[in-house]
């Protein structure tokens, strides 16, 4: 990062805002252009005023400039320690003493209609949570700008360097003028509420749209989207497909309603998302009652098989699970068969609409078989993940199995977690020695992909 852009950064609070809500990211915002606001103007009018004005006029003006830079410079110290709602009072507090010390020192300064700024500001700096911290700053700002004008525009009060050139009677001067503070205050108020109530219903349609633009794609694939509007495919050397299918899906679904049949969907690709969620897998796709999901995509991983084979473990365990509670109702259920296989693969986004992230290689179809050449309520697995996976799980060598267009694939059943890696009596939950290991096999896979991306 250039220093331009660290510059940059520091002025416009990139990395600060982040994580904020709506408003309180608006109030930053305008706390943030207030200090450099006055901190440039006041810098640049401090040498004119000097050069300009009478001699006897320099410490006041040479003492108010140091007050509102002294008070900009601490405001932004505690607004960079994200102390955003004491760095708004100091912020505003030195706004209002330089204000005022301008009122108290010239008679007809423009500083004097200040006083509307100052019943504004609170209303942006300042969120509504703090309610009255607010309307304290407005209530301030309207009376001092009532007393003001009973001081210098009725009683013809001096300032530090002379009386007003002009003054008005109390009847004519001040009734409009009270209205105008009141009407003024609520303005803002409305108008501040009301773009509030804006943003944070605009604030919650975005999160639902990007909440339901995840559940579509990878959070990686639509961030793409975003920016670039297309998202071009990739090729991962190193993934892991599998598929699931329930045996016997059309016979039981005959004996059941339309709606109790998506509901019983509904609750096992449920299970199967949390599932995929927690192993840091990716979900592909459900066709019928198929479910399809991925490791190693759109994030490269080393532990693409075994992570997959672990959900696959729990899905198993979760369906023989409900196969037992359902035979003991005398319910119909459903059996399982889990197909894996690892190898390489294209993933992308394609089409113009009803964009979904899909894959595509011999990798897919090789999966796919190994699911219909599977067992219900085995997990079957060709020779390829089993040499990724077999130093983590017990795996059975089914010989060569014949497979549609694929001639013959060596194929193996996952009976679960190898013995000395499992915890005693549970043998589908790993120990301290699993993870170790796992652990071992991500640090080899990043060293690995360290080599390649310096290669």
């Amino acid at each position: 990062m250039s220093w331009i852009q660290k510059i940059r950064n520091l002025l416009l609070l990139g990395d600060l805002l982040r994580g904020l809500g709506t408003e309180e990211a608006r109030a930053v915002r305008v706390t943030n252009w207030i200090q450099i606001i006055f901190l440039t103007i006041t810098t640049l009018l401090w040498p004119q005023v000097l050069i300009n004005e009478p001699p006897e006029t320099h410490a006041v003006s040479s003492l108010l400039y140091v007050q509102i830079v002294l008070f900009m410079v601490i405001g932004r110290i505690f607004l960079y320690a994200r102390r955003f709602y004491v760095s708004s009072i100091i912020t505003l507090a030195g706004v209002f003493i330089h204000l005022g010390g301008l009122c108290v020192a010239y008679a007809d300064d423009p500083a004097h209609y200040g006083y509307f700024l100052l019943m504004l500001l609170p209303f942006l700096l300042i969120p509504s949570r703090h309610f009255w911290t607010r309307w304290a700053f407005v209530v301030i700002a309207g009376l001092g700008f009532l007393a003001d004008q009973v001081y210098f525009r009725i009683m013809s009060g001096a300032a530090l360097f002379g009386p007003p050139k002009s003054v008005l009677p109390a009847d004519y001067l001040m009734p409009p003028m009270i209205m105008v503070v009141i009407f003024y205050a609520l303005l803002i108020n409305s108008f501040v509420k009301a773009v509030t109530t804006a943003e944070t219903a605009l604030a919650k349609e975005h999160a639902a749209s990007e909440r339901l633009l995840l559940n579509i794609l990878p959070e990686e694939i639509a961030a793409e989207l975003k920016v670039k509007g297309a998202s071009d495919p990739r090729y991962f050397e190193a993934t892991t497909i599998c598929f699931t299918d329930f045996a016997g899906f059309t016979q039981i679904a005959e004996s059941m309603t339309p709606t109790d049949l998506v509901a019983e969907l509904d609750k096992c690709f449920s299970y199967f998302d949390r599932v995929i969620g927690r192993n840091g897998l990716e979900k592909l796709k459900t066709i019928g009652d198929s479910y399809m999901f991925a490791g190693g995509v759109p994030v490269p991983s080393p532990t693409h098989a075994i992570d997959s084979v672990m959900a696959a473990l729990e899905i198993q365990a979760f369906m023989n699970q409900m196969k037992e509670i359902k035979s003991q109702q005398g319910l119909p259920y459903w059996e399982l068969r889990l197909g894996i296989h690892s190898g390489d693969l294209v993933a992308g986004v394609i089409g113009e609409r009803k964009f979904a992230y899909d894959v595509w290689s011999d990798t897919v179809n090789t999966a796919s078989r190994c699911e219909s050449s599977g067992v219900s309520g085995k997990i079957n697995i060709s020779k390829a993940t089993y040499e990724l996976v077999k130093d983590f799980f017990q795996c059975e060598y089914r010989g060569p199995i014949p497979a549609k267009n694929k001639g013959t694939i060596d194929m193996y059943f996952v009976n679960g977690i190898l013995p000395g890696l499992s915890r005693e009596n549970e043998p589908r939950v790993p120990n301290q020695a699993f993870r170790d290991l796992y652990q071992r096999k991500v640090e080899e896979g990043g060293k690995a992909a360290g080599k390649a991306a310096a290669g």
